[in-house]
């Protein structure tokens, strides 16, 4: 199983991609409800979503393309890891000639997931790609905005510091005293 979560899986305004050389595949998530938020790699409730995939490529339609998505095991997949255990959905290889799909799936706990884009070439060769993404509030998607106060927090203190400094005259009348 080739792929990466690298330059082969990126998110631009909301919107997840895997790429396949220069073509991409665009994913976006959908809350089933009826909000008009789109996802990509934080799905900020529990339920039911609603997965969409746009195949930019003309060519990609005429190719059978296949969809896994696991609970991310937290640790790293060997090559030939089973999924079998952790998948969650399963889209066997499939034409999609209008070049779009979709798929609802109801989630009933939040955590970390992978998803599979596998796409076979004409010759019989595989490839796949992963994105992954996080569904329901879970302790590490609140890391960035705790680092970012953290980080704020020191940047006032230490303007404070700078922008306040002690007067000369009050450490000499302390030297006095304590002598």
């Amino acid at each position: 199983m080739a792929g990466g979560d690298g330059p082969e899986a990126m998110v631009m305004d909301n919107m997840c991609m895997v790429m396949f050389g220069y073509d991409m595949i665009h994913i976006t998530a959908y809350e089933a409800n009826g909000a008009r938020d789109q996802y990509c790699d934080h799905i900020p409730v529990v339920g039911r979503t609603i997965f969409t995939f746009d195949i930019t490529n003309p060519e990609f339609r005429d190719y059978p393309i296949e969809v896994r998505i696991i609970r991310d095991p937290l640790v790293p997949l060997a090559a030939d890891a089973d999924l079998e255990p952790l998948t969650i959905i399963h889209l066997p290889p499939k034409l999609y000639r209008t070049g779009t799909f979709n798929f609802e799936h109801t989630f009933t706990e939040k955590g970390h997931f992978i998803g599979f884009v596998t796409l076979t070439r004409p010759n019989g060769q595989k490839e796949t790609q992963l994105y992954k993404f996080m569904v329901g509030q879970t302790w590490w998607s609140f890391v960035p905005q705790v680092l970012g106060a953290v980080l704020i927090a020191l940047m006032v203190a230490a303007y404070w510091r700078h922008s306040h400094p002690k007067t000369k005259t009050a450490d000499a009348a302390d030297a006095l005293k304590s002598s």
